[in-house]
């Protein structure tokens, strides 16, 4: 079966499967409510039965199973989808801060996919492949596509297993074909340097289960001493633009590390029923320092519930543009086939009351800036001078020293 005719069939069967639940839930009378749990299941059956008897093509019946499942989740919502075992594995290793593949982000510059950083010490580091150099080709097909996620996740793989780029270098300005073997990688999720300015900056790249150990371990060895030392460190500057999120734990334990009071979060389910509140211990790793901090159009979930908190809170000033809205909870639910099902079951609310979904986290100053993506992802200092939202997120700062105190 081609990729078109299968296509088509998903959507027949997603039409099918989405007609069955209306009229299940909007044409039956209530005392049928027991039985359609019943009829529903029969009706599809009835349904794979003439497809696997009549269709034009022979059609594998996982497939059909797999295609109609796909199609009522992604009915659902743009979140909720099944995962099988491999990417069931990898929303695991992403939680712990692992994953298996050579150890590279990226980023694309006019069509052109670019390396964007190299982990220290990992497969990709290794084997010479330097920020900048370009990929044209992996596995030996040319690079057909511009979303830097389905890139990458031909990048990724089970460990061991192999993959032969064919990379532009930087430095030479030559093709090299680049042969790795895949492994473990230990994802860093924060960035941090001294500013001239007297500002701590910390860029945060994701919010996993290894975030908060990150954070405290930089501050108390990068921030504090310096406080101590030399009374001119003014503040901390925490970036995270481009920060997609990652788990609520991480978005409540980083919140917790600079608040002394307040709510961080809370969620609210089918029902508008209140599910949970998170709130801060009485403890802020920077005793008050001030903080700033600089989102964008791609920061979200757990990202926005870290600026929501403490901006709701009066803790930080945010700087940048409006966040991306992504303030709903997905539960992670295992399967037997050892696979996993990701499915919407509540939506964050911050804590002034508003939700996140949709609205995201307007910031304190307005401050647009452009061609922002590789100097975040490349982490050059001699960038951070064109940089314009980190320059105002100082200025404000520096204007407002005393503005939570």
């Amino acid at each position: 079966m081609t990729i078109k005719e299968r296509s088509l069939l998903t959507i027949i069967i997603s039409i099918i499967l989405s007609l069955i639940l209306i009229l299940s839930n909007n044409f039956f009378p209530s005392y049928y409510t027991k039985q359609k749990i019943y009829t529903a299941p029969s009706l599809f059956n009835e349904i794979i039965t003439q497809i696997e008897s009549e269709y034009i093509d022979k059609v594998d019946y996982d497939i059909l199973i797999n295609s109609a499942i796909t199609g009522v989740l992604t009915d659902l919502d743009e979140y909720s989808e099944i995962l099988n075992d491999e990417d069931y594995r990898q929303v695991r290793n992403s939680a712990e801060g692992v994953y298996s593949g050579i150890g590279v982000t990226l980023y694309q510059n006019a069509d052109h996919t670019k390396i964007a950083h190299v982990i220290k010490n990992s497969v990709a580091f290794y084997a010479g492949i330097e920020v900048d150099d370009e990929i044209i080709e992996i596995d030996s097909e040319r690079i057909a596509t511009s979303n830097l996620s389905d890139i990458s996740q031909q990048l990724d793989g089970k460990i061991g297993s192999k993959v032969i780029l064919l990379v532009k270098k930087l430095s030479t300005n030559k093709l090299t074909q680049i042969n790795l073997v895949r492994e473990q990688i230990s994802i860093p999720s924060v960035y941090s340097e001294m500013l001239a300015s007297s500002y701590c900056y910390i860029k945060l790249d994701k919010f996993n289960n290894q975030t908060k150990t990150e954070i405290t371990r930089i501050i108390s060895n990068n921030c504090l001493p310096v406080r101590i030392s030399n009374s001119s460190i003014k503040g901390l500057i925490v970036d995270i633009r481009n920060n997609p999120g990652g788990t609520l734990e991480s978005a409540v334990d980083v919140s917790d590390l600079f608040l002394d009071r307040g709510i961080i979060v809370s969620a609210k389910g089918r029902n508008n029923d209140l599910m949970f509140i998170h709130s801060a211990n009485k403890t802020d790793i920077l005793e008050g320092l001030p903080i700033a901090i600089i989102v964008n159009k791609y920061s979200a979930s757990a990202s926005e519930i870290f600026a929501g908190a403490l901006q709701d809170n009066n803790r930080a000033i945010v700087v940048g543009t409006a966040t991306y809205g992504k303030g709903s909870i997905q539960s992670v639910i295992p399967l037997s086939d050892g696979g996993a099902i990701k499915l919407t079951t509540a939506r964050y609310i911050r804590p002034s009351g508003a939700p996140i979904n949709k609205l995201g986290i307007r910031p304190d100053i307005l401050v647009k800036s452009t061609n922002i993506e590789k100097y975040l992802s490349v982490k050059k200092k001699n960038d951070r001078n064109n940089d314009i939202q980190l320059s105002e997120a100082i200025n404000a700062l520096n204007r407002n020293i005393n503005y939570y105190h």
